[in-house]
């Protein structure tokens, strides 16, 4: 087991569990060899990749993780998976895709705008941790 300090002023969420806890403490977690301790600010928003074998293999969004607490913004982009054009600022333009998620927590909806293949696929992955 190890102490893990939660700042204040937001809740955080177990990564693991999806147990809210209340910021502002430090808590004792159990902390085996193959789990670190993982803990989420309420308010985020967390996009995962479906496992691939291959980084030349296309990476599928898998799930978009909210954990709800506070409105969160998060722009999802998707480069072109070949060039290091996304370092010069590439967008569409240069292969990539963007779309902009948006929680609105008192609502508890995510919304997404940009690219419509994109923003479906998010959409279709969301996962609302806990509420």
């Amino acid at each position: 087991e190890r102490d893990v300090y939660l700042p204040a002023g937001a809740d955080w969420y177990d990564y693991w569990t999806g147990q809210k806890v209340a910021g502002g403490q430090t808590i004792r977690v159990h902390a085996p060899i193959d789990t670190i301790p993982l803990f989420v600010r309420a308010g985020s928003i967390i996009p995962m990749g479906a496992p691939i074998q291959s980084t030349a293999t296309p990476q599928a969004i898998n799930a978009v993780k909210v954990y709800p607490g506070r409105d969160a913004d998060f722009t999802l982009y998707d480069d072109d998976g070949v060039t290091n054009a996304y370092e010069k600022g590439a967008n569409e333009k240069g292969g990539g895709k963007s779309v902009k998620l948006h929680w609105d927590d008192k609502a508890g909806k995510l919304t997404a705008s940009g690219d419509k293949t994109l923003s479906a696929q998010a959409l279709a992955a969301v996962q609302i941790v806990s509420r």
